[in-house]
């Protein structure tokens, strides 16, 4: 198992650390000496095997409301391979077109960072850079818009200490973008991408292998996003100001 670790941090692992020495530690000492993100996990036997095999599960969206008055409220609680099919279904229910919208990422602890970028894609306008991967080769522009018309909601983003990973690059593209207003509390501070190895029968290891960074290589808030306002309570429709219009708002 240390031979297998080894070997990833020397071909894949995002930072450049000394091994040196390495060799007389063992697995959790070494792991303990990288990134944060980076973690190692026994595997129990009663993880699903959808959680072994690395697929997410379905339903990302959990709670969807009309809150009158063309303001609309919908629940996020991580981003799967359907969360972008998700929410166009969640938009397509509702029964007049939305002039505001809030976007709850409380608690949501990340997942797809693909499906992040591509929702967030749907509220941006046509060409805007997304972001920066960052990678053991170096920088590169991963994502930016396509040419379709971005819808025209006014959002509203919940946060807390519990959005990170997919859920902070979201929010953090849409702010960088100031697109959407984020209200809460400051964000776990994780935008970092794993990659999944198995080391032997028992255990998982979760390599930190990238990173995401704004379009100009900052990072989306040094230790976490912080909040425009600060938000706490349930209160969906006291976020949101009464709409000057309800024009229907794009696709």
């Amino acid at each position: 198992m240390q031979v297998e670790l080894l070997r990833q941090i020397r071909e894949a692992y995002l930072f450049d650390v000394d091994l040196s020495g390495f060799e007389l530690l063992s697995v959790p000492e070494i792991v303990a000496r990288l990134d944060p993100d980076t973690r190692l996990v026994e595997i129990r036997r009663q993880m699903s095997l959808d959680f072994m095999r690395g697929f997410e599960p379905e339903g990302s969206v959990v709670d969807v409301r009309e809150l009158g008055g063309g303001r609309g409220y919908l629940r996020l609680v991580f981003f799967g391979r359907r969360t972008l099919e998700d929410v166009r279904k969640a938009f397509n229910g509702f029964a007049q077109p939305l002039c505001a919208l809030t976007i709850d990422l409380r608690d949501n602890a990340g997942g797809s960072f693909e499906q992040a970028l591509r929702l967030a894609e749907i509220f941006l306008p046509p060409g805007a850079p997304l972001a920066l991967y960052e990678g053991r080769e170096g920088r590169a522009l991963l994502y930016a818009t396509g040419t379709n018309s971005p819808r025209q909601e006014r959002l509203t983003v919940l946060i807390n200490a519990g959005s990170a990973s997919s859920a902070e690059l979201f929010a953090g593209v849409l702010q960088w973008h100031h697109r959407a207003e984020l209200r809460g509390s400051p964000t776990a501070g994780k935008r970092t991408v794993q990659h999944t190895v198995r080391l032997d029968q028992r255990h998982l290891l979760f390599l930190t292998t990238g990173r995401f960074l704004a379009p100009d290589g900052s990072p989306f808030g040094v230790n976490g996003l912080t909040p425009d306002r600060a938000y706490e309570g349930d209160d969906a429709v006291g976020l949101m100001a009464p709409c000057a219009d309800t024009r229907p708002t794009g696709p």
